[in-house]
């Protein structure tokens, strides 16, 4: 005699059996809206994901029964307008837990949808991981860049855990585009911040790619470890020195300009090279597994550089070889890459 086992686990996260919009006196203004899902559900860290995009004033109120999921809109849309309510990660099953992970419902407050559409991926503009649960924001081009952070942006949407973001709900305007990574629009120390050089328009933009930064990081503490490095090799025994072989690593690309060189092992730099041109020769390396890293070295003081959203400054760019090297003693490794 055994227990019985209850059968499979439920892996699949609930599914939308129906939708229904549920509008005011005036039949543009959406009031309530009701999600049918398949099973009993609960709520998933809904402030750190839920939003509706142009952002309103007053707070959409929510209300879980058993298998539906209602939410009232009590503040006035604007008129002629196409909103996205995103409750991406927000809804889950009581039972195991499982996320709905793409959960977005579009409506318009007009006879027209606005269709047009932006996508983009956000990194950080040093290291090049993704940064997900970011805000993006979209402010048209009359807003002036000194208040944009004090005032609410036309247009948000969020970052997923690759780093991706999609406005799905655009008109054929010009936009300034600005990323933050804490959790308002205000810009605060400390977190990263993205913008685009350029207006985005989704008429003619279909993907924009974002390289977050740190406006006040330390350029000399990116090297630090390589001096802590450097510093400790030299201490080595002068008998295990006479010892050693080095390698050589030639880079072969078509650029041909001021640059960094960066040499890695655990994301920690092990050693750098600073060139102004080629070649781009890396002489007497300790043989070793490596991550290479390339640096735009764009001022030429030999250093990465951090952006500046004043002064609408990017940083300097930054390319990771895709895969890991081996630099083997005594041995010379030609590397073509396409640094363009």
């Amino acid at each position: 005699m055994v227990a019985p086992t209850g059968g499979e686990k439920d892996m699949d996260a609930p599914e939308i059996l129906n939708i229904i919009e549920s509008v005011g006196k005036e039949s543009t203004q959406l009031e309530k809206v009701y999600f049918l899902f398949d099973e009993y559900i609960g709520l998933n860290q809904w402030e750190e994901h839920f939003y509706i995009s142009p952002p309103i004033k007053k707070r959409i109120v929510k209300k879980i029964a058993g298998k539906s999921l209602e939410l009232h809109i009590e503040d006035t849309l604007m008129r002629n307008t196409t909103y996205l309510l995103s409750l991406d990660n927000c809804i889950k099953d009581i039972n195991e837990g499982n996320v709905v992970e793409d959960l977005q419902l579009l409506f318009s407050t007009s006879g027209n949808v606005d269709s047009l559409k932006l996508s983009g991926k956000l990194q950080d503009a040093y290291t090049l991981e993704v940064v997900e649960n970011a805000w993006v924001m979209l402010f048209e081009e009359s807003r002036n860049d000194s208040i944009i952070f004090k005032e609410t942006p036309n247009y948000i949407a969020k970052t997923d855990k690759n780093g991706n973001f999609h406005f799905p709900n655009l008109k054929a305007t010009d936009f300034k585009i600005v990323a933050l990574t804490d959790f308002d629009f205000i810009y605060n120390k400390e977190e990263l911040i993205a913008f685009s050089d350029k207006l985005i328009n989704a008429e003619k933009d279909s993907f924009i790619s974002l390289m977050a930064f740190d406006p006040i990081v330390e350029i000399d503490s990116i090297i630090a470890d390589t001096l802590s490095t450097l510093t400790d090799s030299s201490k080595t025994d002068s008998l295990l020195v006479e010892i050693i072989t080095f390698g050589k690593l030639e880079i072969i690309t078509a650029t041909n300009s001021p640059c960094v060189f960066q040499l890695l092992q655990n994301e920690k730099v092990i050693i750098e090279f600073i060139f102004a041109a080629k070649p781009y020769d890396l002489l007497d390396i300790t043989p070793g597994k490596y991550q290479l890293k390339y640096i735009a070295d764009s001022n030429e003081d030999g250093v990465w550089n951090t952006g500046n959203w004043e002064s609408k400054t990017q940083p300097e760019k930054v390319i990771n070889y895709p895969n890991e090297i081996t630099i083997r003693s005594n041995w010379d490794l030609e590397l073509e890459w396409d640094l363009e």
